[in-house]
């Protein structure tokens, strides 16, 4: 009985590596880069624009402002001389408010801005990744694995499907 449990074992050790092999070698293996997507794909393109311009309209208001502040300090240094003690501390007052504030809407701007990025990059990756699922089923893939990270640095059986992703989703097929 003991000879059978150890031949039972033998076999199935030497067979069972063979069977997960051939199972393995038949799986069709997909790669897709959602980030270079995400950065081709059209509308993509144009979020990023708007973002830009957003951006830089912001930048300007905020430059604006730091001129503005600079120009009081100038002219608080200039008139220090001039000024009373409590003219001077009300001046100063007035500039290191004005300070603050242009720090908080700088933080506000960015919040801002980094909120509509990411509103937007979600939106198009939805999109992608139920794009990558009707195209792993349509190319008949049996997995498909995410490459933006390059976290897959080589595949002998593995197709890289993101230019088919974005030609099909500037086709608007999503």
């Amino acid at each position: 009985m003991k000879t059978i449990s150890l031949l039972f074992l033998f076999v199935f050790l030497t067979v069972s590596p063979l069977v997960q092999a051939e199972a393995n070698a038949q799986e069709k293996i997909a790669l897709v880069s959602l980030q270079r997507a995400l950065n081709e794909v059209e509308e993509g393109k144009r979020a990023k624009t708007t973002l830009k311009a957003d951006f830089d309209a912001k930048q300007g208001q905020l430059e604006s402002l730091k001129a503005n502040l600079k120009k009081m300090k100038d002219d608080l240094d200039k008139q220090k001389m001039v000024l009373s003690e409590e003219a001077l501390k009300t001046k100063s007052n007035e500039i290191q408010t004005k300070f603050m504030e242009l720090q908080q809407k700088a933080m506000q701007y960015e919040q801002e801005l980094k909120k509509k990025e990411a509103e937007s990059a979600d939106k198009i990756l939805n999109s992608l990744r139920t794009l990558v699922v009707n195209l792993a089923k349509k190319g008949g893939y049996d997995i498909v694995f995410e490459n933006s990270g390059e976290a897959v640095l080589y595949s002998a059986k593995g197709v890289d499907i993101t230019t088919e992703l974005i030609k099909s989703y500037n086709a608007g097929q999503r």
